[in-house]
C-alpha cells in the first residue's frame, strides 16, 4: 500500500530505548540545537510587530512579496553584494528549497553529490525527489577541506550528476569554503553542466576570522542557488522563512527562475505576514546572532580547555553551532558505544557522529548552543568518565 522510498527504519536505537530510561530531569543534554528553548530571546516588541493589518489580504506571489525579496537582497549587501530581488524566492524552510532546487534540476534517477561527513537531513529529502545521493569526501588535517582527487573521481564516475551540495559552513564539521575551492568548484561543474547548491544557514556564527567564500558575493560561472533562512539568520525556526538566490550566467538563472516561479506557485508556502515582518525581523538579526556568537564561542574555550591534555580532542572548526570531539579508539568502543556509555554512566546525552556519516576513529557532536552551567557540569563528568574507560575498561563501575 506504501510507497518504497518511505519504507524508512523506526526501531529505536540502544541510545534511543537508553535515552527513554533516562531521568529527563538529570539528564545533561548536549544535543540541543533549537535556539528558541536554551535562553536566547528577542525583544518582545519584535513578536508585536508580526501583526500587520496587510496580513489581511491575500495577494499570493509566487517566489515572495516584493518587499520580503528586498530585505534578503539588502541582507546580502550588508555582506558586500547586494543582488537582485527578481533572482531571489522565498519558501517556508531550508528543506522546501532544496525541494524545490531538486524539482528543478533532477529528473528521477538524477544523482546530487553531497559532502561527506553532512548533514542526514538531506538524504531523506533527496529520497522524497527519488534522486540518488552520491557522498564526496571532505578531509581532515588539521582543518577540513574538500577533497580535490576524491572529487574529481567521483565526477567522472558519476555522468548524471546534476548538483553538487556544500555546506558553508558544514554540518557538523563547522568549515567553511577556503578561498581557493570556490573557483575550483567552478571549473569542474560549469562545463558540465552541474549545478552548484550551497547552503550557508550558519554562515553568520564565526567562531574566528577568516575569510568566507560565497557564490552570493562572487557569481560564478556554473548556475549556482544560495540558501539560507530565518531558521539560523535570526534564531526564529518557528517563523518558517527561508530563501534561496540564484546566481551564474544570465541566461541560465532567467531560464531557472522562469521555472521555478512553477514550482513555487504550486505550493506558495511562505506565509504573508512573516513576509510582510521580514525587513524587521532581519534587522534584528544581528543582535540575536551577537547573543548566540558569545555563547558559541565560550564552550568551545570551555571545551577546548576540558579536553586539553585528555584522550579527547576538539576537532578543529571555522563556525557554527556543533562541535565534534574525537574520542579515544580504545576497548572496539565506536562512536554509538561511547555515547551510550556517557548517557548511562555519566548522564550526557551526545550525538554518534555515524548520524553524519563520520565513522572510525569514533567521534561525538555536541551543540554548542548548550546553557554553559551545563556544559560545564558534562565536561567535568566527561573526562572523569574517560579517565575510568581508559584506566579499567568500559564495565568498570
Amino acid at each position: 500500500m506504501f510507497s518504497r522510498h518511505t519504507a524508512w527504519s523506526t526501531e529505536p536505537s540502544r541510545l534511543g530505548r537508553a535515552l527513554a530510561d533516562t531521568d529527563r530531569r538529570t539528564l545533561l543534554d548536549l544535543t540541543i540545537s533549537n535556539p528558541t528553548v536554551v535562553g536566547f530571546t528577542h525583544p518582545p516588541a519584535l513578536w508585536r510587530e508580526l501583526c500587520d493589518e496587510r496580513s489581511a489580504t491575500y495577494d499570493p506571489a509566487s517566489l515572495g512579496v516584493r518587499s520580503a525579496r528586498e530585505a534578503v537582497a539588502d541582507y546580502y549587501a550588508a555582506r558586500g553584494r547586494r543582488p537582485d530581488p527578481a533572482h531571489i524566492g522565498l519558501c517556508a524552510s531550508s528543506s522546501e528549497a532544496y525541494s524545490h532546487l531538486l524539482a528543478l534540476l533532477c529528473d528521477p534517477g538524477d544523482a546530487v553529490l553531497v559532502p561527506q561527513p553532512g548533514y542526514p537531513l538531506l538524504r531523506v529529502i533527496a529520497e522524497l525527489a527519488h534522486v540518488e545521493l552520491v557522498p564526496y569526501p571532505l578531509l581532515y588535517d588539521g582543518t577540513w577541506s574538500i577533497d580535490q582527487v576524491g572529487l574529481r573521481e567521483i565526477l567522472a564516475a558519476t555522468p548524471r550528476a546534476r548538483a553538487l551540495v556544500v555546506v558553508a559552513p558544514n554540518n557538523p564539521t563547522g568549515n567553511y569554503l577556503h578561498p581557493h575551492e570556490l573557483p575550483l568548484l567552478d571549473t569542474l561543474l560549469a562545463p558540465r553542466d552541474i549545478a552548484l547548491l550551497c547552503d550557508e544557514v550558519f554562515h553568520d556564527y564565526p567562531l574566528r576570522e577568516g575569510p568566507r567564500q560565497s557564490p552570493a558575493l562572487t557569481p560564478p560561472a556554473c548556475l549556482a542557488f544560495t540558501i539560507s533562512g530565518l531558521s539560523k539568520v535570526a534564531a526564529l525556526p518557528q517563523l518558517k522563512l527561508a530563501w534561496w538566490l540564484a546566481s551564474g550566467p544570465d541566461p541560465l538563472v532567467r531560464e531557472a527562475i522562469t521555472r521555478l516561479e512553477i514550482v513555487a506557485d504550486t505550493y506558495l508556502s511562505a506565509a504573508t505576514p512573516v513576509q510582510l515582518a521580514l525587513p524587521r525581523l532581519l534587522a534584528a538579526a544581528p543582535a540575536m546572532q551577537a547573543q548566540i556568537s558569545a555563547r558559541t564561542r565560550r564552550n568551545l574555550a570551555r571545551l577546548q580547555l576540558a579536553c586539553r591534555d585528555s584522550a579527547v580532542t576538539v576537532l578543529d572548526l571555522d563556525a557554527g553551532w556543533t562541535a565534534l570531539l574525537r574520542m579515544p579508539a580504545v576497548h572496539d568502543l565506536d562512536d554509538a558505544a561511547w555515547a551510550l556509555l556517557l548517557l548511562t554512566r555519566a548522564g550526557i546525552l551526545t550525538q554518534p557522529a555515524q548520524l553524519y556519516d563520520l565513522h572510525a576513529p569514533p567521534h561525538l557532536a555536541v551543540s554548542l548552543l548548550t546553557p554553559e552551567a551545563t556544559l560545564d557540569l558534562a565536561c567535568d563528568r566527561l573526562r572523569a568518565t574517560v579517565a575510568e574507560v581508559l584506566a579499567c575498561g568500559p564495565c568498570c563501575p
